[in-house]
């Protein structure tokens, strides 16, 4: 599994293609690729403060299940 690390060095590997890409076509697909990266390795910081911001579950009181045959 990658880290964010590797995605941020993939990101800046896409940033030197792009400036060595030769047509219109390929510099799209590479800042896509870029975009892509970028978002990959913010991924987990997000994800934590996502969940470090949820409310904690609401715990509700046990019920009593039974069949209702005897009362």
């Amino acid at each position: 599994m990658s880290t964010t690390e590797d995605y941020q060095a993939k990101a800046a590997e896409t940033l030197v293609q792009i400036g060595e890409a030769k047509t219109e076509a390929e510099r799209t697909r590479l800042k896509r690729a870029h975009g892509v990266y970028l978002k990959l390795s913010t991924h987990d910081a997000e994800a934590a403060a996502r969940a470090a911001a949820r409310p904690e579950p609401k715990k509700s009181p046990k019920k009593n299940y039974g069949t209702g045959l005897f009362k």
